[in-house]
């Protein structure tokens, strides 16, 4: 079964697959967003954990935003889904993907060379926010160069 649904994930959706895709996501973002709002109004203890839930939360609703008004609009829609299936996307999405993993390999390389001959210790919050903004900014980076280069 499992199988099965990778298989029809492989495969080139026809404009209204990617459509209904498209909104699926969209509505995925948006509930995730929603219970992020809503957890962050809870949470009393940590300040930054709130502030991480809430700015998650905001970013999660532009992007539902976005991706709700591009199903709306067919000539964008037909853009973006040539865009998706497009074999120089493809490959420059796959290239960003396995630069961004060998980036965060070696950085993960050189936090433990920091800790284990300078003695640089961490918090495990700390850490997470090195991991999260390297592997957004590296992404982007990445994916820039690439643009230009490809």
């Amino acid at each position: 079964m499992v199988l099965k649904a990778l298989i029809s994930l492989t495969r080139k959706k026809t404009l209204e697959e990617y459509r209904h895709y498209m909104m699926t996501v969209s509505l995925s973002f948006l509930f995730v967003a929603a219970l992020c709002l809503l957890i962050s109004f809870f949470i009393k203890t940590n300040d930054f954990a709130a502030g991480l839930l809430l700015g998650g939360g905001v970013a999660g609703l532009v992007v539902a935003t976005y991706y709700l008004t591009l199903t709306r609009q067919p000539n964008r829609l037909k853009a973006a889904y040539i865009a998706a299936y497009d074999e120089r996307n493809q490959f420059i999405l796959r290239v960003t993907a396995i630069s961004t993993l060998i980036f965060l390999f070696l950085e993960n390389f050189m936090l433990i060379i920091l800790y284990a001959f300078m003695g640089v210790v961490l918090t495990y919050p700390i850490v997470l926010l090195i991991w999260l903004y390297s592997l957004f900014l590296g992404f982007v980076f990445f994916k820039l160069i690439f643009t230009r280069i490809l």
